[in-house]
């Protein structure tokens, strides 16, 4: 009877170890006015990122999110108090050399890959193409949690260079340790995150 009470009390705490942990997330993206290099770009590059994924503001959209996190507030905005990046921006921005993107915080549960779905971002301008009217950012961030939160982002901005139009992309993940603010680089945009608990 006690191996009985035992074993069930380990099978709790392991269950309990590998739930998700609940995190405040922050995300800034921003393009710069004038890109800081000559270099020659693929424009043969067209977007890819994940199909299944959440929106922030509209989880209930979503097929693929957690019912009891809906439940709980997951993936609305927070209130710009609640936000540190802003203040960031509007310093970048009075330099005349970025614009912002896209801007928000929410409150979402991170576990193993898996289980955790992605965030679908767009944002910036629309941009009138051959193809249609598309976001000049757009993408997905997919964070995990192992020993430490990771995120692998897959953001995409139609930009433009010598009369040219085409993609460039972010999708270098990164582990993000702490509190502390990540910056993900690019000669054409670039992305802040920070994730709280």
């Amino acid at each position: 009877m006690r191996r009985a009470v035992l074993l069930m009390i380990l099978a709790t705490l392991a269950n309990s170890a590998l739930a998700a942990g609940w995190y405040k997330v922050e995300v800034l993206v921003f393009a710069r006015n004038t890109p800081v290099s000559d270099e020659i770009w693929n424009t043969q590059l067209q977007p890819r990122y994940a199909s299944q994924s959440v929106t922030i503001g509209a989880p209930e959209q979503s097929d693929y999110v957690n019912a009891s996190d809906l439940r709980r507030g997951a993936w609305q905005p927070i209130s710009e108090e609640e936000t540190s990046l802003q203040f960031m921006m509007e310093r970048m921005a009075s330099t005349g050399e970025y614009r912002e993107l896209y801007h928000a915080g929410w409150r979402q549960t991170i576990g193993n890959k898996s289980d955790t779905t992605p965030v679908y971002i767009r944002g910036g301008r629309t941009i009138i193409t051959d193809d249609g009217n598309v976001p000049e950012l757009e993408g997905t961030l997919h964070f995990s949690e192992s020993r430490f939160v990771h995120v692998s982002p897959r953001l995409w901005l139609n930009t433009e260079s010598n009369g040219e139009r085409f993609y460039v992309d972010i999708s270098e993940g990164r582990r993000l340790t702490g509190s502390d603010v990540y910056y993900f680089d690019h000669p054409m945009f670039g992305m802040l995150v920070r994730v709280s608990d």
